[in-house]
């Protein structure tokens, strides 16, 4: 069949448009029971849906070309393309959907990203289905090219929705601070540079704080400043010795082979490149002053070189840290608002960058629907202080989402411990408060299984002796403390 007749065949036109709706309507049907072939399906999305991103683009660039007389008419070229990003589209959005049903992805920017692909892919066929009327009926033309232009609008919207999921949401706009900053960040002069300030700490950022930061303190070692690292972790170790290169632990793990178990950073991480770890030994046998200048090493021709090749990509770490500061200085903003909304108090904590949350005295009214709220900024808290507030054991399950929260204070509450299941999961949780609760020997055994609790408070609980002298036995680094214990 030539192109000219199929084109104008009534029944692709009708088909366009049904499929249209049935995508359109794909949001209504919801979550389902889907078999396990269909999720495994859902895994495909991401490598398929650029295919109708880029078709759907290119059918817009040659109606805009063929518009302004670039080139001549192509009306097969056209439809191939229409229906290429038709049916890709559909395979996208299928895939897409049971990836949602598969319950790996949720919240209100992955509504926002459903919502958005389904117009998005009904946006497509409609289009297809107005190209294919055009040419039975000339007056519609201006339709197809006003939604072809919309439906690329919509396809933009949902890939930003979808980077956001993928690398939050600010992903796009992320720098435009730092674009309004009278001192760009990363732009110091090198006559203004200390090593550690500006050369070495922002190594120690960008390779070594995701495992030695405040919130997650591997080996009992935080890297946020010279003065912990000083201090050093739970090995008792030097991490730096001045001058001494043998004694300085930091110096020795970094430079470990590669399948070494003592290796830093560990497999899986970027580990630092030959030429910072360089800059870390010649900073080391300098003496490892915080007050030594840039331009002192580019003075030394044995580490002039190395000095002036990092010096660009620790700009780039610098401006990371930068734009980590903004965020935390947004995310403090947000807190404070969200606090005097729910009546908490949420502040920084002495676990900084992170906060802490508490009930405030005399109690306010606090259950676990207020934790939906609190959701977004999961991630945020270090401690929080629920005490005689009115959340029971389901209440848990939102806490365990927080997995940076190291202290926990539920004493006076409804908890029996049927929901330690959840706070199981909490990689961090080091301190829990559950004095005056209704918690028993059957479930104060579960307490064995949580992974890095140091210290629990039981007074007032229905915890026997017999059974906190099994606890001591088979968990000796457990502190049991029957007493009330800190409510902050």
């Amino acid at each position: 069949m030539r192109v000219e007749a199929l084109v104008k065949h009534p029944a692709l036109v009708v088909c366009s448009f049904v499929i249209g709706v049935l995508v359109l309507g794909l949001p209504f049907i919801g979550k389902i029971e889907a078999p396990v072939i269909f999720l495994m399906l859902g895994r495909f999305h991401p490598l398929v849906l650029h295919f109708p991103i880029v078709l759907v683009i290119l059918a817009l660039m040659l109606e805009l070309a063929i518009k302004f007389k670039f080139v001549p008419n192509a009306t097969g070229l056209q439809l191939s393309l229409l229906a290429a990003s038709a049916f890709t589209a559909l395979v996208a959005i299928l895939a897409g959907y049971f990836l949602f049903v598969g319950g790996e992805y949720s919240g209100e920017l992955m509504e926002q990203h459903f919502w958005g692909a389904t117009v998005s892919g009904a946006g497509v066929f409609f289009v297809t289905g107005l190209y294919l009327l055009s040419h039975r009926f000339t007056p519609v033309y201006p339709f197809y090219v006003g939604l072809l232009v919309l439906t690329n609008l919509s396809i933009g919207f949902t890939g930003h929705i979808g980077g956001s999921i993928t690398h939050g949401k600010d992903y796009l706009t992320e720098y435009v601070p730092l674009i309004f900053q009278d001192e760009p960040a990363g732009n110091k002069t090198v006559e203004e540079m200390l090593v550690y300030d500006d050369m070495i700490s922002p190594i120690f950022q960008a390779k070594c704080m995701s495992c030695h930061n405040q919130s997650r303190s591997k080996g009992g070692l935080i890297m946020s400043s010279l003065q912990s690292i000083t201090k050093g972790g739970d090995s008792g170790l030097a991490l730096i010795t001045p001058e001494d290169l043998e004694r300085s632990e930091l110096f020795n793990r970094v430079t470990l082979p590669a399948d070494h178990d003592d290796v830093m950073p560990p497999e899986g991480q970027s580990p630092m490149s030959q030429q910072e770890i360089e800059l870390l030994k010649f900073w080391i046998t300098s003496g490892a002053s915080p007050e030594q200048k840039v331009t002192t090493l580019q003075a030394r021709p044995e580490i002039a070189d190395v000095t002036n090749e990092l010096l660009p990509q620790l700009a780039r770490y610098r401006r990371k840290q930068a734009i980590a500061e903004l965020k935390l200085k947004d995310v403090t903003n947000e807190l404070e608002t969200m606090g005097k909304k729910l009546n908490l108090a949420i502040e920084p904590d002495s676990l900084e960058p992170l906060f802490s949350l508490r009930v405030k005295f005399p109690p306010a009214p606090f259950n676990n629907d207020q934790f939906r709220e609190l959701a977004p900024y999961n991630d945020a808290f270090s401690r929080l202080s629920i005490v005689s507030s009115s959340i029971n054991d389901d209440g848990l399950y939102h806490i365990s989402q927080m997995t940076n929260v190291k202290k926990l204070y539920l004493q006076k509450t409804n908890i029996d411990g049927s929901g330690f299941i959840y706070l199981m999961q909490m990689p961090s949780l080091e301190t829990l408060n559950l004095s005056f609760t209704k918690v028993d020997d059957k479930v104060a055994l579960d307490l064995l299984k949580f992974p890095s609790l140091k210290e629990v408070y039981l007074l007032g609980t229905r915890c026997t002796p017999q059974v906190v002298e099994a606890l001591r036995k088979n968990k000796p680094g457990l502190k049991i403390l029957f007493e009330e214990g800190p409510y902050f």
